[in-house]
């Protein structure tokens, strides 16, 4: 909210990248099982295969294969500088400002986890994902 009122970030482009929470998907799952005590099944699923799927135009796979692909094989999140001169990371104007980290978020979502766990584990109130049919229109 600082930046809001800030002159330094007017007509910027303000992230929000603080390099405590920079975390690939391997590393990210590690601090997920080590805060639930748990192993995660991981599943390898390559660039070719992503392209595959998002080349095979089927609606929602494609789509997510596009993005997935996007996001996590190209980076296109964080996979950039911030140093133009309408541009500033949130950290470096506000160097004395604390970020929560990812260890500390994650610390906050076991303790709520642990209210909904019984002996049989999570309690989901709706597991089933349920498809519906959605029609495209051009107006």
């Amino acid at each position: 909210m600082k930046a809001v009122d800030d002159v330094r970030t007017l007509n910027m482009s303000i992230h929000f990248r603080p390099a405590c929470n920079f975390y690939n998907m391997n590393e990210l799952a590690s601090l997920w099982e080590s805060k639930i005590g748990r192993t995660l099944p991981r599943i390898t699923v390559s660039e070719d295969d992503l392209l595959g799927a998002a080349a095979e135009n089927v609606i929602p796979q494609s789509v997510v294969a596009s993005f997935t692909h996007d996001i996590f094989i190209k980076g296109c999140q964080i996979d950039f500088l911030i140093d133009g001169p309408n541009e500033a990371e949130v950290s470096t104007l506000y160097p004395d400002e604390s970020f929560r980290t990812l260890d500390e978020c994650f610390d906050e979502f076991v303790v709520k986890i642990k209210k909904t766990v019984d002996n049989e584990g999570i309690k989901a109130p709706n597991a089933m994902v349920e498809p519906i049919a959605i029609t495209a229109t051009c107006g």
